[in-house]
C-alpha cells in the first residue's frame, strides 16, 4: 500500500513511542488534529495502528496492510454513495429538523418541481437558525439554505481520493453527487462517515 508523506511521519512517530494521542501527533507535526484525523481513521482502518480510547495510537506493524494503492483511493464513489434526503423550498423549518432526525441525516437537499437541485441545508445550519429562532414554523427551507451555484457539486465517477480532498478542503461532512451533464440533478451523496466506512470494509477483508 502506498502510504503519503504524513502517513509515514505518523508510522515513524508510534513506532518510536507508542501510545501516542492524536493530540501529541498533531502537535509533533505541527498540524491541528481534525487535518490529520483521516490518516489516523486510515491508519487504523487498515491495521497498522491500534486505537485505544483514552489511551491513544499504538504502531501495530505492516503486515495487516495489504491494501492496494489503487483499490483503496482510485475506487469511484458511484458504489459507495448514500441516498439523500430531499425537501422543498416552502418546508418549514420545523419539518426540517424533523427530517433531518427522523431520517438519522446530515443534510436536507432542497430540489424544485423538476426535482433541480436549489440548494443544502446542513445540521448546523438548522441549529444556527433554531437557536437564535424559536418560530421555526414561519421560516422555510428556501430562506436558510446554501443557494445552487454557491454549492460543492461531484460527479459519481470520480475517485474516493479526490471526493475527500474536497470534503477536507472545504470543511463540509457531506457533498452532493449529480450527473455529468447536468450539475442540478442529484444522484446521491458522498459523506466522510462513508469512506471511513469504506476503509474499514476493505481493512477487514484484508485482515
Amino acid at each position: 500500500m502506498e502510504l503519503t508523506k504524513r502517513q509515514k511521519e505518523i508510522i515513524a512517530m508510534t513506532k518510536k513511542n507508542s501510545p501516542l494521542t492524536s493530540e501529541k501527533i498533531a502537535n509533533q507535526l505541527n498540524l491541528s488534529v481534525p487535518t490529520i484525523r483521516g490518516d489516523l481513521r486510515l491508519l487504523t482502518a487498515v491495521g497498522i495502528l491500534g486505537s485505544r480510547p483514552k489511551v491513544g495510537y499504538e504502531y501495530t506493524g505492516m503486515k495487516n496492510a495489504q491494501i492496494s494503492y489503487g483499490n483503496l483511493y482510485d475506487k469511484k464513489i458511484t458504489d459507495i454513495l448514500k441516498r439523500p434526503a430531499f425537501v422543498e423550498p416552502s418546508t418549514s423549518l420545523q419539518e426540517c429538523v424533523n427530517s433531518l432526525f427522523l431520517r438519522d441525516t446530515g443534510s436536507l437537499y432542497v430540489i424544485d418541481d423538476n426535482k433541480d437541485l436549489l440548494g443544502l441545508i446542513s445540521r448546523k445550519d438548522l441549529l444556527a437558525v433554531t437557536v437564535n429562532n424559536g418560530d421555526t414554523e414561519s421560516m422555510t427551507a428556501s430562506m436558510v439554505m446554501t443557494r445552487m451555484p454557491n454549492l460543492i457539486t461531484v460527479t459519481s465517477d470520480m475517485t474516493i481520493m479526490k471526493v475527500g480532498k474536497l470534503l477536507l478542503k472545504h470543511e463540509v461532512d457531506s457533498l452532493p453527487v449529480v450527473e455529468k451533464e447536468n450539475s442540478r440533478k442529484v444522484v446521491g451523496k458522498i459523506t466522510k462517515n462513508r469512506i471511513f466506512q469504506y476503509f474499514v470494509e476493505q481493512g477487514n477483508k484484508n485482515s
